[in-house]
């Protein structure tokens, strides 16, 4: 009867010293690695010019270059050692997209007029002289403070009286714009008299379009 009760005593013991075990608790899982990021690449993208002028670009490093002569021709680059990719047309909106914030800081064009003048004189033809307000409407738009104003002349004359009157004819201009509020400081006038000829010509030639003033607002 003894012996019965010990192996009774035996198997509760047993028992009670599974129960005060402790439990096993399975691990989490391990995270899943992250997704592989695509490589950098350096895009480059020709514009068209905005006065319709043929322009182009060459993007090159170490192991080649391509030569970009159509608008919004791009390639891709990826790193200093590998060859830029062939040209691919990239279509606006996906300029836009990509190059947006870029393209909205950009700084207005500049835009330059041509006013001609009559023979020997500072006196503008009239053509000319109706384009004086659209030279100061296009200031105040940009809000400039840097327009140039250079005077040129034809070939009549010599080069020391032409100097001065390719000046004369720049002043007269320059004061139009500051009588109407301009700054001074915010002009740079100039005359290249019969140096600078937009039509060549011998001497001694009256060539209306070398008569003219150059004003360009940035």
């Amino acid at each position: 009867m003894a012996g019965k009760w010990l192996r009774i005593g035996v198997a509760s013991l047993a028992l009670s010293a599974a129960g005060c075990a402790p439990k096993r608790v399975a691990a989490p899982p391990s995270p899943a690695p992250p997704p592989p990021q695509p490589a950098k690449q350096n895009v480059f993208v020709l514009l068209p010019d905005p006065d319709g002028r043929p322009g182009g670009i060459t993007v090159g490093n170490s192991a080649g270059s391509q030569v970009l002569g159509e608008p919004y021709q791009a390639i891709r680059v990826e790193r200093s050692d590998l060859a830029p990719s062939p040209p691919f047309a990239m279509d606006q909106a996906d300029v836009r997209r990509r190059f947006g914030a870029a393209l909205d800081i950009l700084p207005a064009r500049e835009v330059q007029f041509m006013l001609y003048f009559q023979t020997s004189t500072d006196v503008l033809t009239a053509e000319s002289e109706a384009l004086l307000p659209a030279i100061f409407d296009a200031i105040r738009e940009r809000h400039s403070t840097d327009v140039a104003v250079t005077g040129h002349t034809d070939t009549t004359g010599d080069p020391a009286s032409n100097y001065q009157l390719g000046l004369r004819r720049a002043q007269m201009v320059a004061g139009f714009l500051t009588a109407r509020g301009l700054a001074a400081s915010d002009l740079f006038v100039a005359s290249h008299g019969e140096a600078d000829l937009l039509v060549k010509t011998a001497r001694g030639v009256a060539e209306q379009r070398n008569r003219r003033v150059e004003v360009i607002v940035r």
